[in-house]
């Protein structure tokens, strides 16, 4: 409230009439005390003088010198002291003189022997007010035999300068009513059409510009003008708003829609603007993004030095940048300035495709090399068939079913293959169902069971009777087979292999447990690549073809479940997928 105009011109009213009637009252109180001390003064001066003649003859005759003072001042309402040259007080109208001191000291009683007249006004301790003393010399200059004084109480000037003040103290009470009255009148006409238009200032600020300022009809003054200026403002800023927010809205959503990230850096080399793919690339978001420097984003000084480099020169460059934190990301990165704005830069994914390169590469080292055993198996062996054959028509045999065997491998290898294909590409399709797990379960388990026997393996199943699920009851049991299978190759004899299952938080866990050989811990990471494998010879002679379990982790994760794995080694290992429970 203070700082309004209202306030303002009100307290300058009533400061500019505090001052005026403070000034006056101080100067007429002043003026008053001085012309009446200057007029008692002067009588005090004549009536010292008229002591001083009268006292001359009867300095020595201390007792008539005493009572002329006594007389004196009770004629004339005065209290008269008369005093040695050596200040020694001869004569006092009001006090014994064998008890009072040297008045040698006092100031009107030097400036008396010193000028002929002295004068000083000081509060007297004796009647407790202020007093008028005025001292005149007896005698000459040269041969001064005494000083009359003569003192008389100021008590009627300090009623009097009381009374100018009560006066103007009543006077400045009411001046500053009246100026109060009169500058709340003015403030209230200036005030209130400029506290209006702050009010709409305000508003507009906000982005509220649907409201404008009240202007009166007839002559208009500065104000009136102004509050016409903002009016206008006010209309031609909501159209340029809307056309900037429009362009903004536009500009905005090409930068969420694309997949690029987008960052606009300054010559502080921090970032002033960016979109959310380059945040996700950087792993934060676009609040901690913002302001903090290139450095500090990216954690990559090839970025960093490529933003420098066009700073500094001012021409476009590009650069292709691995980020390693907090993953590893490729990127194309281009960055071109923007004049006084910095420069922007745009960032190109490429992580997928070297992804894929490198799986492509791999895949297809993989498979070289698993063909080539096999085949290099088969043809040593028909090698041997087409010298020895002749000779020992046994090993021929031998031979033969060896060859039948590889490529067995080779054909699982090929079927495998194609099965992963359209996993893959989404040409296996995915039919769900409810159904009840126990029964697929049941149905897998007994496919393996001669297999169990020789190897005095016990298969086992604890999954409720009633426990249902929502899937496809083809994959459920390619999965659980391929689970089973290999918990069977890897339980040596006399082990135990369990399929088990429950319910938890809308899916289903299934769980394939073995008492096996176990997965070191740090396979564990990779046992869902293709073509990996834990023991590589044990695998081979068991037959395995190394893309079983890649099968198994893609199909779970088409029927949009996950699939883990537990394993302790010489204890057994657990393979843990979800499924979907059956809508409610």
């Amino acid at each position: 409230m203070f700082y309004t105009i209202r306030w303002k011109l009100t307290a300058a009213f009533l400061l500019v009439a505090l001052v005026a009637i403070g000034i006056l009252g101080l100067y007429l109180s002043n003026w008053a005390e001085g012309y009446y001390v200057r007029a008692l003064t002067a009588d005090l001066v004549a009536d010292s003088k008229l002591v001083g003649r009268l006292s001359s003859p009867l300095l020595n005759d201390l007792p008539k010198l005493g009572k002329l003072a006594r007389s004196v001042s009770e004629d004339e309402q005065l209290r008269v002291t008369i005093v040695r040259p050596d200040g020694k007080v001869t004569a006092d109208s009001h006090r014994n003189i064998t008890t009072m001191e040297n008045h040698g000291g006092r100031p009107e009683v030097r400036d008396a022997l010193a000028h002929g007249v002295g004068t000083s006004i000081r509060y007297s301790k004796t009647i407790r007010t202020r007093m008028l003393y005025v001292a005149t010399r007896i005698g000459s200059e040269d041969h001064p035999t005494g000083v009359s004084r003569v003192s008389k109480s100021l008590e009627k000037v300090d009623q009097a300068r009381s009374a100018i003040h009560h006066v103007f103290l009543f006077g400045a009470m009411l001046s500053v009513l009246l100026a109060g009255i009169a500058g709340a009148w003015v403030a209230k006409r200036i005030g209130a059409p400029i506290h209006e238009m702050g009010m709409v200032a305000r508003r507009m600020a906000r982005g509220e510009l649907g409201h404008s300022v009240k202007i009166p009809k007839g002559p208009h003054d500065e104000i009136d003008d102004l509050a016409a200026t903002l009016n206008a403002s006010a209309i031609e800023l909501t159209r340029m708003m809307e056309e900037l927010t429009g362009e903004k809205s536009k500009l905005q959503t090409i930068l969420d829609r694309t997949d690029d990230g987008i960052m606009v850096v300054d010559h502080d080399a921090c970032v002033r603007m960016a979109n959310p793919a380059a945040a996700e690339y950087f792993q934060t978001s676009l609040g901690q993004l913002k302001g903090k420097t290139i450095i500090e984003s990216s954690l990559s000084h090839d970025l960093a030095k490529l933003v420098e480099r066009v700073l500094k020169s001012g021409e476009p460059a590009s650069l292709e940048i691995e980020l390693t934190q907090p993953k590893d990301t490729f990127l194309n990165v281009y960055v071109a300035p923007l004049g006084d704005a910095g420069v922007v830069v745009v960032m190109h994914d490429l992580t997928a495709a070297k992804r894929t390169d490198i799986l492509r590469r791999d895949f297809v080292a993989n498979v070289s090399h698993e063909l080539r055993t096999p085949l290099a198996t088969i043809k040593a062996m028909a090698e041997t068939i087409v010298l020895r054959a002749k000779k020992d028509p046994q090993i021929a045999d031998d031979f033969a079913r060896k060859i039948m065997t590889e490529a067995d491998r080779l054909t699982a290898i090929s079927e495998d293959l194609l099965d992963l294909a359209k996993i893959e590409s989404g040409r296996r399709a995915i039919r769900t169902e409810v159904f009840a797990l126990s029964e697929v379960a049941g149905r897998t388990l007994s496919g393996f069971a001669h297999r169990a026997e020789r190897k005095e393996i016990q298969l086992a199943i604890e999954i409720p009777s009633g426990l249902k699920v929502n899937a496809d009851s083809e994959v459920t049991h390619q999965v659980l087979a391929n689970l089973i299978d290999n918990a069977l190759k890897y339980t040596p004899q006399g082990g135990r292999v369990l399929v088990s299952a429950e319910e938890a938080g809308g899916h289903v866990a299934v769980r394939v447990s073995d008492t096996g050989m176990g997965i070191p811990s740090a396979d564990l990471p990779r046992i869902f690549e293709r073509f990996y494998r834990v023991d590589k010879a044990r695998s081979r002679d068991s037959g395995g073809t190394g893309l079983g379990l890649s099968i198994v982790k893609h199909l779970v994760e088409a029927h949009g479940g996950r699939v883990s794995v537990e394993s302790q080694p010489g204890v057994g290992t657990t393979f843990t997928f979800t499924i979907q429970s059956p809508p409610m």
